[in-house]
C-alpha cells in the first residue's frame, strides 16, 4: 500500500529563508507544517505573506488547507513531536531555526543552536516514514578553524561559531543514526532575485545602511576580500525541490554566486546605484579586529564573514540546472534588494510585510 505521507516540516519558518521556503514547497505540493516562536501572534500575518508569494508564482488561489502553523522552540524541542498522527505524515524536515544576532551569550546560543539541534535530530530518527533531514549551515563552514569550540567563541562570536559546531555534530550524528541528510550552506542572503523583497534587516543590511549614510570610512579589508551573495529564492527554491533529486541524499550544497564582485567593487556598485559615495580607503582585517568595538561602525564579529576565500558551487550549478532555477543563481537584482532596504528604511518602516 502505497504511504499516503506527504509532509514536510519547517522550523524557524518565520524567518528570512523561511518565508520563502514555505510557499516554495506548497507550490511543490506538500502540505506544511510551519513551526516557529510566539506563533498564535505571527499566525495570520505569515498565513498573509505565505499566500502571496504562493500565488505570485503559481495559478493556485489558496494554498491554506495545505498549512498547518505551530508554535514551537528550541527550548522544548520534544514538545513538537506530542502529535502521533502528524508524525506519522512526515516525510522530511527542514531545520532553519536558530537564534541569530550579534554580541548573543554564549551558554545560551550553544544550547539553541548546537544542543537543540542534535535534539532535533535525534527526534527526526524516530518518525516512521522521514526520507531526508535538512538543514541551513552556512558556507564559512568551508573554513572552519581547527581549534577547540572555545577558541570559536572566543575568535568568531557566539552566533557564527554556535552554526560551525552544529554543522559538524549533524553531520557525525546524522551519518550515526543513518538518517539520510542535505546540508545547506548559503552565504550572506539578500532579497528576492525578482522584487527585491526581504524581510532580514542586520548583516549585510547594515553595511548597505552605514554606506547609504557615509557612516563606513573605510573598506575592511584589501581588494581581494570577498563577501558573496545568493537572493533568497534561489535558496529556497533549491531547498524546496531537494526530495526530488536523490544524489543530493548525504551531501552539501555551497549557495552562493561565486560571481559576486569583490568586496570593494560591490560597495561601489551599490554607492553609485544610491548616489553616495563610496569609500575609498582599506582597513586591514587584522587592525579592525584588535580595534575597540566602541570605535567600529559594526559588531566586531561581522568582521568573521570577510575574507579572500572562494567557494566551489560546481554541484551546487549542476543540481539547480536540473531544477531548473539555474537563472536565479546570479546577482540579478542586488539593486532591488537595495532599494527594498530603503524604502522599508532599513527595518524601521511600520508598513514592512
Amino acid at each position: 500500500m502505497t504511504n499516503p505521507a506527504n509532509t514536510i516540516l519547517v522550523t524557524g519558518a518565520n524567518g528570512l529563508i523561511g518565508r520563502w521556503l514555505v510557499p516554495a514547497l506548497l507550490n511543490q505540493g506538500y502540505e506544511v507544517i510551519a513551526a516557529m516562536r510566539k506563533a498564535n501572534q505571527r499566525e495570520r500575518a505569515f498565513r498573509h505573506f505565505v499566500q502571496r508569494q504562493a500565488t505570485r508564482q503559481h495559478e493556485e488561489t489558496d494554498v491554506q488547507t495545505r498549512l498547518q502553523v505551530v508554535n514551537f522552540s528550541l527550548e522544548q524541542v520534544a514538545d513538537l513531536f506530542q502529535d502521533r498522527t502528524r508524525n506519522d505524515s512526515i516525510i522530511a524536515i527542514h531545520h532553519l531555526a536558530a537564534a541569530f544576532d550579534w554580541g548573543l551569550e554564549r551558554n545560551n546560543t550553544h544550547r539553541v543552536n548546537v544542543d537543540a539541534s542534535e535534539t532535533l535530530l535525534q527526534c527526526a530518527a524516530a518518525l516512521p516514514h522521514l526520507q531526508r533531514f535538512i538543514w541551513v549551515g552556512g558556507y564559512r563552514v568551508a573554513n572552519k578553524p581547527d581549534v577547540s569550540e572555545a577558541r570559536l567563541y572566543t575568535t568568531l562570536g557566539a552566533y557564527e561559531a554556535s552554526k560551525l559546531i552544529a554543522h559538524e555534530r549533524m553531520k557525525q550524528r546524522a551519518t550515526a543514526l543513518n538518517l539520510p541528510w542535505t546540508a545547506l550552506n548559503p552565504s550572506t542572503v539578500i532579497g528576492d532575485s525578482r522584487t527585491g523583497e526581504t524581510t532580514q534587516f542586520i548583516g549585510a543590511a547594515e553595511i548597505i545602511q552605514q554606506l547609504s549614510t557615509g557612516n563606513m570610512p573605510a573598506i575592511p579589508g584589501n581588494r581581494t576580500t570577498f563577501l558573496p551573495l545568493v537572493h533568497v529564492d534561489f535558496v529556497a527554491e533549491f531547498a524546496a525541490r531537494l526530495l526530488q533529486h536523490d544524489q543530493s541524499i548525504n551531501q552539501e550544497y555551497w549557495l552562493l554566486d561565486e560571481n559576486t564582485p569583490n568586496f570593494a567593487e560591490l560597495l561601489q556598485r551599490l554607492a553609485d546605484h544610491m548616489g553616495v559615495q563610496a569609500p575609498r580607503l582599506f582597513a586591514p582585517l587584522w587592525l579592525l579586529k584588535r580595534v575597540p568595538q566602541c570605535l567600529l561602525p559594526s559588531p566586531r564579529e561581522t568582521l568573521s564573514f570577510l575574507s579572500s576565500d572562494r567557494y566551489d558551487v560546481t554541484t551546487t550549478r549542476q543540481l539547480a540546472q536540473e531544477m531548473g532555477i539555474a537563472d536565479r543563481l546570479p546577482l540579478n537584482n542586488v539593486e532591488g534588494w537595495v532599494d527594498h532596504l530603503i524604502a522599508q528604511q532599513f527595518g524601521d518602516n511600520p508598513a514592512m510585510a
